[in-house]
């Protein structure tokens, strides 16, 4: 490889040049070119924002619509041990007038339900009640 020297070797004129006293009122001329209104500022937010709100909507909506489908459930949810405390606490029906209400076909199907009673609940009933002599005297 040669050896370059940069002192011996003819200098490569760039071409460009400044003019005199270019530097001295540079910042001035500068300055004057600049805008006098101050630029309004777009934050992230701001532009945003629509997608922001969608965003949020989703989220209230997505959390919302299992908690009302619970609540829904839990106010549809009766046993049928509610309904027969209810009845009994709160109304004044008698048994005819349940009878009453009942289609033919529910008084069919309450015939056919056969539901074994126990010795030992039938002995507790019939010996605390006082009208014993009653029920066992009183033909249907």
């Amino acid at each position: 490889m040669k050896n370059f020297e940069l002192d011996t070797n003819k200098k490569i004129i760039s071409g460009f040049t400044i003019p005199d006293n270019y530097f001295d009122n540079f910042s001035e001329r500068v300055l004057q070119k600049l805008p006098k209104e101050k630029t309004k500022i777009i934050t992230f937010y701001s532009r945003n924002k629509r997608w922001f709100y969608s965003a949020a909507a989703v989220l209230v909506i997505s959390l919302s619509v299992p908690i009302v489908y619970q609540i829904q459930n839990k106010e549809q949810e009766t046993t049928s041990n509610e309904v027969e405390s209810y009845l009994v606490n709160h109304t004044s029906f008698s048994d005819d007038d349940v009878v009453n209400l009942l289609d033919q076909e529910d008084i069919e199907k309450l015939k056919n339900v056969n539901t074994p009673i126990e010795k030992e609940a039938l002995e507790d009933v019939l010996s605390s009640n006082a009208e014993i002599e009653q029920y066992i005297t009183t033909q249907n």
